[in-house]
This record gives structure tokens, C-alpha cells and sequence, in this order.
């Protein structure tokens, strides 16, 4: 019972850190400007968006290696405390 209790407790706690490591969340539309696979960044109207395990991937997209620069789309982010922007949803901008 006390194993069951502590790791409700550890997943609840990590929840909590995750939602308060946002600041918070807004989208936006354009042109993927540049693309860097080894930071998994993406460059739109000249601001760097993040993708993580997290993001999700919609339309025909399903993972980073899908995006190409010069592609239409439509970001989801979350901007963190220190200002980094962190992509939750992407997808083809119709």
C-alpha cells in the first residue's frame, strides 16, 4: 500500500512540475524557415520552436524528420520560464 501510495504521489508530483515549467502556451502559423535535426528546432517567422518526446504530430506528419523547410504549418508551443519555446502540436497548415 505504500509503494502504490508514494508512486501516485511521484507521478502526481511530476505532473505538477511539468505544468508549472511552462509559463504559458500560444500558436502560431507561417513558413518553416530552417530546420536543425539535432536540436530538433524548426525556425518560424524567425523564432526557434523546440519539439520534444512530448510534441504530437498531425495531418501526414508523424515525427520531426516529416517537416521540410519552405512547408506551411501550424504550431502549438509553450513558452517556458526561460523563455524557450517548446512545440506541443504541429501540423500542415491548409
Amino acid at each position: 500500500m505504500f509503494i502504490s501510495t508514494l508512486i501516485k504521489s511521484s507521478i502526481l508530483s511530476l505532473g505538477l512540475i511539468a505544468l508549472s515549467a511552462s509559463a504559458f502556451a500560444d500558436d502560431v502559423e507561417g513558413q518553416i524557415e530552417a530546420i536543425d535535426t539535432a536540436t530538433q528546432t524548426i525556425t518560424v517567422l524567425d523564432k526557434p520552436y523546440t519539439a520534444t518526446e512530448a510534441t504530437e504530430y498531425e495531418d501526414t506528419l508523424k515525427g520531426f524528420s516529416d517537416l521540410k523547410v519552405g512547408e506551411r504549418i501550424e504550431v502549438d508551443y509553450a513558452i517556458s520560464r526561460s523563455g524557450q519555446l517548446f512545440i506541443t502540436e504541429i501540423e500542415l497548415d491548409d
